[in-house]
């Protein structure tokens, strides 16, 4: 397989995609270059490797997991078969893989790192900072296992919706005569219906990523999106896509015809109260591209369970679940059920006690 390795033409160093900078900088000697303007040193040669090993590594495809040579030490890289850009374990090479983001696999665009690695420790201090009932251990940054830059693939949808919506809508008034008091309720039929247009609205395209925990660090501005360039992955890990278009469509119509949902109802004003009463979303049209977006990922174990962490690479989103220690939440429950009794007791004393 072709290899994209992002050799410093300076001093052979390993470079990578710099999020503060937007260019390709090399840690060893500061060299940066603008990622449509680099060229592998060795390009020929890696093309020409790459079609004469082109049959070498189909045994372990097959089973899942992919090794590549890497062009600068000759080490070997395993990976499984949806990464796309990786590191060298020896020489510490950033290489991406061509055949995985090539034909129908290149995305159409990509939104570049805008956060680093110490944004994304110092955003976890943040988020776990005044958690009372948090275990003590992940108030400590070195308790964090693996953190990772990693470019999710998402599939981004532009879609119209047609929706037709009845209610039964009431109003209620009540008055008094003195000696009596009247409610009256009047019943109405209300019609609404209407088109909502949706641009960029995204679904994670990885097997890997937990739907709900991608779904929570949204919004990614997409006005910030560029042409795809395996440039901006070099130093970061990236996954090509494995789930398919078609699999995610139902749920993007979901999100959209529940947005639909809302926004008619919020017409239906001036009444007491309103129910719909029969609803019909249809979709006039649907349509999708191929992006990757940034994203921090942070995990850690206690007490056999894994937690993951996960930050917008581009705005610094920050969403994870915590547990709740046993030991702080029971000595909080004690402390504030001795709190209570005091309490009682010295309102009793001042009231009763003479």
């Amino acid at each position: 397989m072709g290899l994209t390795e992002y050799e410093c033409p300076a001093c052979g160093g390993a470079m990578e995609f710099d999020a503060k900078s937007q260019m390709l900088s090399c840690p060893y000697c500061d060299t940066q270059i603008k990622v449509g303007d680099y060229k592998a040193p060795r390009q020929e040669e890696q093309d020409k490797d790459a079609k004469a090993d082109s049959n070498e590594w189909r045994s372990e495809e097959l089973n899942g997991m992919v090794v590549y040579s890497c062009q600068s030490c000759g080490g070997e890289i395993i990976a499984s078969e949806t990464e796309g850009s990786l590191t060298c374990p020896f020489c510490s090479n950033n290489v991406v893989v061509k055949e995985k983001f090539a034909g129908d696999l290149r995305p159409n665009y990509v939104i570049p790192f805008k956060t680093t690695k110490e944004d994304a420790m110092k955003a976890y201090s943040g988020y776990v900072k005044n958690k009372l009932l948090l275990p003590s251990a992940f108030f400590e940054q070195n308790h964090i296992d693996k953190v990772r830059g990693i470019y999710i693939p998402y599939w981004i949808y532009n879609g119209k919706i047609k929706g037709n919506y009845n209610f039964t809508a009431t109003n209620v008034r009540t008055w008094s005569d003195g000696d009596y008091e009247y409610t009256e309720t009047s019943f109405f039929d209300v019609h609404r219906e209407g088109n909502e247009s949706f641009k960029n609205v995204p679904h994670d395209a990885s097997k890997e990523m937990p739907d709900d925990l991608m779904e929570s660090i949204e919004p990614f501005d997409f006005s910030q999106a560029v042409d795809f360039n395996s440039g901006y992955l070099a130093g970061f890990l990236a996954n090509r896509y494995d789930v398919d278009a078609k699999d995610t469509e139902a749920h993007i119509v979901k999100r959209m015809a529940d947005s639909v949902e809302s926004d008619i109802k919020d017409t239906v004003s001036g009444y007491t109260t309103s129910t719909v009463k029969a609803k019909t979303n249809d979709v006039v049209s649907i349509s999708h591209k191929y992006a990757l977006y940034p994203v921090w990922l942070l995990n850690t174990t206690w007490n056999g369970k894994n937690f993951l962490f996960a930050m917008n690479g581009q705005n610094g989103k920050f969403v994870g679940d915590l547990p709740v220690s046993k030991i702080k939440a029971l000595i909080l429950f004690l402390c504030t059920s001795a709190g209570a009794t005091l309490l009682n007791i010295a309102i009793w004393f001042m009231f009763f006690s003479k």
